[in-house]
């Protein structure tokens, strides 16, 4: 239990630090890259959910939807593919080893089943659900796959169902637009001033001096 609860306190600090990189990097040119990097990071550790970032990263800078969907349905189907690759080197038996937890659970079974009977099809539509995708990948791995399709697979999936969360993050009412953003602003001022400050020595006065008083004026 104490375990579990040290995962999840260390994913939602992950998730804080990367929703603080959008937040940084929202005014920049390279922005959409940044939220592709954000997807492929939050694909690989299989405990954080990217949906929330991409609304958050789209409220950002709602004209760039389009882009925001299109690089990180990129950056997280090499995510998927990275993980494909892990999961295809383990081979069944220490898969089942490592893994026994997902072997049990039900999107497992639905996963099998789907793979099973639809192949490559059914990954990529389960890439387009808002369903866990680990376990279908995983089957997809150990079952070898091919990978060129699988990767088309997991991109188009991936860029429908992005594009539709940015599409409706984008059409959001402009005053919640302008709020967030607002906000989004104070807590980038806010994070500036905390960097530009030194911990410790916030204008001290030099030794042997005293900090200049109301009347210490210039005399004509």
């Amino acid at each position: 239990m104490t375990m579990l609860h040290e995962t999840v306190e260390t994913a939602e600090t992950v998730e804080t630090g990367l929703l603080r990189a959008l937040t940084r990097g929202a005014e920049t040119r390279a922005f959409p890259l940044i939220v592709a990097a954000v997807a492929m990071a939050t694909t690989l550790s299989m405990t954080i959910p990217f949906g929330t970032l991409l609304v958050a990263a789209v409220l950002l800078a709602p004209r760039r939807w389009r882009s925001i969907a299109a690089t990180s349905s990129i950056g997280a189907a090499i995510g998927a593919l990275v993980l494909y690759l892990v999961f295809h080197h383990l081979g069944w038996n220490r898969f089942f080893v490592a893994y026994p937890d997902v072997v049990r659970s039900t999107a497992w079974r639905d996963a099998t089943s789907w793979l099973g009977g639809y192949g490559v099809p059914a990954l990529l539509v389960i890439a387009a659900l808002p369903v866990p995708l680990t376990p279908a990948l995983m089957f997809a791995a150990i079952s070898r796959l091919p990978v060129a399709e699988v990767l088309l697979a997991l991109w188009l999936g991936k860029l429908v169902k992005y594009t539709l969360y940015a599409w409706l993050a984008s059409a959001f009412p402009s005053p919640w637009i302008r709020r967030v953003q607002d906000r989004t602003a104070t807590l980038h001022a806010a994070l500036s001033r905390a960097q530009a400050l030194d911990p410790g020595s916030q204008h001290r006065a030099a030794p042997g001096t005293s900090p200049p008083g109301p009347t210490d004026r210039p005399q004509p």
